[in-house]
């Protein structure tokens, strides 16, 4: 049976993409702060990718109803969970390669290397998924998007570079 022939998304439960994606982050700050000695990155890690998707996102919905384009609300969330969990999905994939990378390094910039390469690697296919998921029609909206995923991971790096720096000086 084909993915498309279930409603699910994903080829697992929902709740478990979720999960994921609400774990790895919490794994890769674990991973800064067994690397730094400090427990701050556990927490700050899954702010940032939440806090900056909550920010974000209202944004995008408004951007694109300003075309004319914009789908129902229902659908904006939707579409926003399945990236989400689409994120969680690639993310579990690369937390225990990014672990290994990291714990078995003498340098701390390979920390910080490695864990962000996982997370930006997360994060764009994640975006991709919802990128699909909203299937806006318009040429404007596109652009929209891919306007607001670039400042979206503009901040997240941005919030995320901050952490490092203090965590790994």
């Amino acid at each position: 049976m084909s993915l498309a022939a279930t409603d699910s998304p994903f080829p697992i439960p929902r709740g478990l993409a979720l999960a994921l994606a609400a774990i790895g982050p919490v794994a890769l700050g674990g991973i800064f702060a067994a690397r730094a000695g400090v427990a701050t990155p556990i927490a700050v890690a899954p702010a940032i990718v939440f806090g900056v998707l909550a920010a974000t996102s209202p944004a995008l919905y408004i951007a694109i109803a300003a075309t004319g384009d914009a789908p129902p609300a229902g659908r904006v969330a939707r579409a926003l969970m399945v990236g989400l969990g689409a994120f969680g999905i690639a993310l579990a994939g690369l937390v225990l390669p990014a672990a290994f990378l990291s714990l078995s390094s003498v340098s701390p910039e390979t920390t910080v290397a490695v864990t962000s390469l996982a997370l930006a690697g997360a994060a764009v296919l994640g975006l991709q998924r919802l990128s699909r998921e909203l299937a806006t029609r318009s040429p404007a909206a596109s652009v929209i998007f891919v306007v607001w995923a670039a400042a979206t991971l503009g901040i997240a790096a941005r919030l995320w570079w901050d952490l490092a720096a203090e965590v790994m000086s």
